[in-house]
């Protein structure tokens, strides 16, 4: 590749800059920040659709070659729009000073680097097959910093879980429980269960996870029918709102934002066979808005009717 500083020569802009609040990104790999390059033509010349999309970010490695970001680093052309910004001030996204006819390209750069890592990054543009121009010299001297920071770690004493009783009938009682971060500052976005520690999720139509289901109480009716009391226990993905269905019982999940809800549902039902107790672990991870995570396991606790947490490593 032939790196050339004569870029000046058909181009009169080069830059690359942060243009989200902040040069700092969680290293959690989720996590992102904007960076814009933008090109202007010299001359009245024209940037073409090919030329702007041979821009690329790269950094120098210790060989003293330009390579594009891999490994720690990536750079998506697309956003993740379910992670906020690293806003340590609080301030909107900068804008570039644009002059003329300008072309620009944003990059969303995520890192999984070690936290307190600093990267230079460059912009590189191709003029033709055999050319290239980096922001590294000559007459366009633009680089950005990337500042890596130590995933937010949390213990099971940043979360809270609590219940509402949601439905009640002579045959169903559901009981509607929320998880969410005391600090109101910080939401769960994303729930996403391990399965390498248990089956698939029971039913893939609401995407839950049936994990305990337990036996308390067994009797007969007048027709000498064994009814057998049940409690069940579910965990569903963060998502849209939708309904939930037992039986002919329906409640809606995710009422409220940036927490998670899990049932327990107590059922009465003919039991044709021995009743059976069924019971798999249930770990998740909870992802906060900036895309650390941290990882909880289910648990029953007053044998069965209700449903506890704890942290899981």
């Amino acid at each position: 590749m032939n790196i050339s500083n004569t870029a000046n020569t058909w181009l009169s802009q080069f830059k690359v800059e942060i243009t989200s609040s902040a040069n700092m990104v969680f290293g959690n790999g989720r996590q992102q920040l904007e960076a814009t390059v933008i090109v202007a033509p010299r001359n009245h010349g024209t940037i073409t659709d090919k030329q702007l999309a041979s821009i690329a970010l790269v950094t120098l490695d210790d060989d003293g070659v330009y390579r594009e970001l891999t490994g720690g680093l990536k750079a998506s052309l697309n956003r993740d729009p379910l992670y906020q910004y690293f806003a340590d001030t609080g301030s909107a996204p900068s804008n570039l000073e644009i002059r003329g006819p300008v072309r620009r390209k944003r990059f969303y750069i995520s890192s999984s680097r070690t936290g307190g890592s600093l990267d230079r990054v460059y912009a590189r543009i191709s003029k033709d097959e055999s050319t290239y121009h980096v922001t590294d010299g000559g007459a366009f001297n633009s680089s950005i910093i990337i500042e890596s920071i130590t995933p937010r770690r949390y213990d099971e004493n940043d979360f809270e879980l609590s219940a509402v009783n949601e439905l009640s009938t002579d045959r169903v009682d559901m009981d509607l429980y929320y998880l969410k971060f005391k600090n109101p500052q910080y939401q769960i976005v994303k729930s996403t269960p391990y399965t390498e520690y248990y089956s698939e999720p029971y039913d893939s139509f609401y995407n839950d996870d049936w994990y305990y289901r337990y036996c308390y109480e067994t009797r007969s009716d007048a027709g000498q029918n064994v009814i057998a009391s049940w409690y069940t226990h579910y965990a569903f993905e963060v998502g849209p709102k939708r309904a939930f269905t037992a039986g002919t019982n329906s409640i809606t999940l995710n009422r409220r934002a940036g927490q998670m809800n899990l049932v327990r549902a107590t059922t009465h039902e003919v039991s044709y066979n021995r009743p059976q107790n069924e019971s798999e672990r249930s770990v998740w991870g909870v992802i906060d808005q900036y895309g650390n995570e941290r990882k909880i396991e289910f648990i029953q606790t007053d044998e069965g009717n209700r449903i506890g947490f704890k942290r899981f490593d």
